[in-house]
């Protein structure tokens, strides 16, 4: 897939990240209240990094040496929200999120939204769960 790993980015990149955050957050708590009652489960903010891949067809072995971190922004039951500098094809991918002591649960995902954020040249990212890994 040709991902880029977060330690790959460029300073310009890294100084982005913040500021990219901190606006979709403050988006978010104006939309907010429109949109919450449509949501099935509550969103928390989450600024965490978590691993993503884009696992081979019918393979669903994840691991982190295939994975690449990316800076996540809110979670849910259902589904999380992260930034990415670049557009992602894909539409299925495995969401690597970092539990108790150093484990990773991964979930199988889909990107349901993508929006471009063209001032800081990154892409914000809207997936939905659709099971664990192995399940």
């Amino acid at each position: 897939m040709g991902l880029i790993n977060l330690e790959q980015y460029t300073d310009k990149q890294n100084r982005a990240i913040s500021r990219i955050l901190d606006t979709l957050d403050r988006l978010e708590k104006r939309t907010d209240a429109h949109f919450s009652e449509n949501r099935t489960h509550e969103r928390k903010d989450f600024r965490g990094v978590v691993w993503i891949t884009t696992p081979p067809d019918n393979c669903s072995v994840s691991d982190e040496v295939n994975a690449i971190k990316v800076w996540s922004r809110s979670i849910s039951q259902s589904g999380l929200s992260f930034i990415y500098p670049f557009r992602i094809y894909q539409k299925q991918i495995q969401v690597g999120i970092p539990v108790q002591d150093n484990q990773v649960t991964w979930f199988r995902a889909e990107i349901v939204r993508n929006k471009e954020i063209e001032e800081e040249k990154f892409w914000e990212y809207g997936v939905r769960f659709l099971g664990k890994v192995n399940d």
